[in-house]
């Protein structure tokens, strides 16, 4: 058998991608499965030292350099929702695959255009998916563990914007021109699990709310930072997700699933894009839950799983431009109804 060649990367953007994208693709490199050819940035001083810091081969002074680097495969967009759209569409047309970081877009006609652009091409970082913990609840509700699925809630709330540090490295979020907000960044990948668990979300309603319009005082927000809405499954289950970033006690993410033969309880002590995901569960005859899977591993295991997918051929599971646009299209339907 031939072997296969690594994935060979660029990376548009590092701000963001220090704290995962980085590491997960030091992590396969070291298991030859994947190369990080080149990244880049706006300006030349800070690609370069992207560079040289990181061991990449190449650095490149603006996304259209990169995306036509003829020895990346995946190009990787991990810059603010509103500068998705030419970067992806600049990679498309290079021919290259997409990986973009989510939300997709700052729009839903965004996204349409990119979904139209991209075919079988475009992904999403939307890795929350790939805790062990979500896996295994996704295969239990198909197995019938909890019987039909009656009731799902899930809870997303989080101190983000209430710490000095996270205003700090990610204050942009406050301005909702650049198409980030609570209902679009831990919504959205609520949404995502619950699409990846039960399947298509219809009958969306909801509310929206900007609450806090001062960030520490002293930073003014405009960007959604509380939403709740409720949803039905294809087998007519009632959802309901209730999301916020400033959550000053906020105790960090829970989905329970209440069915006719028993129940199920993902949580996790943070944004389930980063912090390990615990299951319990119960059926009809226990007399209490029971753990499942451990809340186990690192920040950058769910981005690494993600990857390495995309680099092996199984790629089954990755989240793709559509799944992205479908996301947004929940945040705008409750976004429109505020």
């Amino acid at each position: 058998m031939t072997a296969r060649s690594p994935l060979r990367v660029g990376i548009v953007g590092v701000a963001y991608a220090e704290g995962t994208h980085l590491p997960a693709y030091a992590a396969l490199a070291a298991e030859g499965l994947v190369e990080l050819v080149a990244v880049a940035t706006a300006h030349r001083d800070t690609a370069e030292a992207a560079a040289q810091e990181h061991g990449i081969p190449r650095a490149h002074v603006g996304f259209q350099a990169l995306c036509a680097d003829p020895d990346v495969d995946l190009v990787d967009v991990a810059t603010r929702p509103s500068r998705h759209r030419p970067m992806v569409e600049a990679a498309l047309a290079a021919g290259k695959r997409v990986l973009c970081e989510a939300p997709l877009a700052p729009t839903v006609a965004d996204g349409e255009a990119m979904l139209g652009a991209a075919g079988d091409r475009g992904f999403v970082d939307m890795q929350s998916r790939f805790w062990p913990g979500v896996t295994e609840l996704r295969r239990l509700v198909a197995d019938g563990y909890v019987g039909r699925v009656d009731n799902v809630a899930a809870t997303a709330l989080y101190p983000t914007f209430t710490t000095e540090r996270a205003i700090a490295s990610s204050g942009w979020c406050a301005d909702a021109a650049h198409g980030a907000s609570s209902l679009r960044v831990h919504g959205l990948h609520t949404a995502d699990l619950l699409r990846f668990v039960f399947g298509d979300l219809t009958d969306v309603r909801g509310s929206a709310a900007r609450r806090e319009p001062l960030w520490d005082g002293r930073v003014p927000a405009d960007s959604v930072d509380s939403a709740a809405w409720t949803a039905r499954t294809p087998d007519g289950a009632v959802c309901s997700v209730h999301s916020s970033w400033i959550a000053r006690f906020g105790a960090g993410f829970r989905l329970v699933v209440h069915g006719s033969e028993g129940m199920l309880l993902a949580e996790a002590a943070g944004h389930t894009g980063h912090f390990p995901v615990r299951l319990s569960g119960a059926r009809v005859g226990d007399d209490a839950p029971r753990e499942l899977v451990a809340a186990s591993g690192s920040p950058v295991e769910p981005f690494t799983r993600l990857v390495r997918a995309l680099a092996t051929g199984d790629a089954a599971d990755v989240p793709t431009f559509a799944d992205g646009l479908a996301a947004l299209r929940i945040a705008g339907a409750v976004e429109t109804a505020r």
